[in-house]
């Protein structure tokens, strides 16, 4: 649009020269010519533009009456190099040296010269800060978007380490409940049958009856305890992720691992990472694969586990004559899912398994 306006501005430039030089065929005709010669070189690409503008100082140094105006075609060259600009103005000088032009013409179009060599300049100067600007803002959001992905991988890393270990520290405290108060309520238990039986008939039986009641409940209420301490740590994106990095440690195999589901059922979080843990073995023992991914996703309906690697797609048990591949499918299907695996579209081995919510899991 600026260099639009600035052309508008070159040919109003040219209004004098060409009342100076008269209203003529020829002097209306070169005037008709510079216009169109302007405008259309905003549609053409930079070499086409160059050799346009060129080719009317070429015409004008042939007909002098269309030497006064050169300005849009010296916009034009300028945006090339100031340098360029000066072949403009030579078919202007040309005549004016040969008495081809009136003099005020002539001096009109070298001062229209001038002032679109100075425009040009300026146009050019502004749109290039203009998209050095944009550049820079660009670069910026994108080191701020890079910012923020990373900012997200920290924050998801340290939320998973968080979790493990707390998941962990519950997980040993169920061991220490069932390893030591466990026990201990078991041991009491017995002797206190033990007691029972030797004061069979006795008044001090009811006593003790009421006291093996007691320590049976609150081993009954220890082991719900237990119970419920382990199902709380069947968080499947801690424990896939966990599979999948303890796999592949030291082993040169870079994994990506994409978990979007929280807690689940045990059977079903212990079936999942059976078979994670499973299929990456096999990416490990079977395939020249340097690259596995895992992603874990949570519908409402099902849970879906697709493991992909860029090996050489030979089936695992056709290699090592092993039973992984079989005992994943049975673990699947026995809680009503579905599994295939087998070379993927673009390469590699590809194992899938689907596993439908309780609720939803047919009978």
């Amino acid at each position: 649009m600026e260099r639009i306006v600035d052309k508008v501005i070159a040919l109003a430039c040219c209004v004098p020269a060409l009342a100076l030089a008269g209203t003529g065929f020829a002097a209306t005709g070169a005037l008709l010519a510079a216009v169109t010669c302007a405008f259309l070189a905003e549609l053409l690409p930079e070499r086409a533009r160059i050799a346009l503008a060129a080719l009317y100082c070429v015409l004008a140094c042939v007909l002098p009456a269309g030497s006064v105006f050169t300005a849009p075609a010296a916009y034009d060259l300028a945006r090339v190099s100031p340098a360029a600009s000066f072949a403009a103005a030579a078919p202007t000088t040309m005549a004016l040296l040969t008495g081809a032009v009136d003099p005020g013409a002539g001096a009109c179009g070298l001062l229209a010269c001038a002032i679109v060599v100075t425009l040009s300049l300026r146009t050019e100067s502004t749109l290039r800060a203009r998209s050095q600007t944009l550049l820079r803002a660009d670069e910026l959001r994108e080191r701020e978007l890079a910012l923020e992905a990373k900012n997200r991988e920290l924050l998801n890393a340290q939320d998973y380490e968080v979790r493990l270990a707390t998941l962990n520290e519950r997980a040993r405290i169920a061991r220490e409940i069932h390893d030591n108060v466990g026990h201990l309520l078991t041991r009491a238990t017995v002797q206190v049958e033990a007691f029972r039986v030797v004061h069979t008939g006795e008044p001090v039986e009811r006593d003790l009856a009421a006291v093996a009641d007691t320590l049976h409940e609150a081993l009954d209420e220890i082991r719900a305890s237990v119970h419920n301490l382990r199902d709380d740590a069947s968080d499947l994106s801690v424990q896939v992720r966990a599979v999948v990095e303890r796999a592949c440690a030291g082993t040169g195999i870079s994994s990506s691992v994409n978990v979007e589901a929280g807690e689940a059922p045990a059977p079903v979080a212990s079936c999942l990472t059976a078979v994670v843990r499973e299929a990456v073995s096999n990416v490990l023992r079977h395939s020249n694969a340097n690259r596995v991914a895992v992603e874990l996703v949570e519908h409402p309906g099902l849970w879906r586990l697709t493991i992909v690697d860029n090996g050489t797609g030979t089936a695992p048990d056709d290699t090592a004559g092993g039973m992984g591949l079989a005992s994943m499918e049975e673990r699947v299907r026995a809680l009503g899912g579905t599994f295939h695996a087998g070379p993927g579209q673009h390469g590699g081995w590809t194992v899938f398994a689907s596993i439908p919510r309780p609720e939803r899991r047919p009978a």
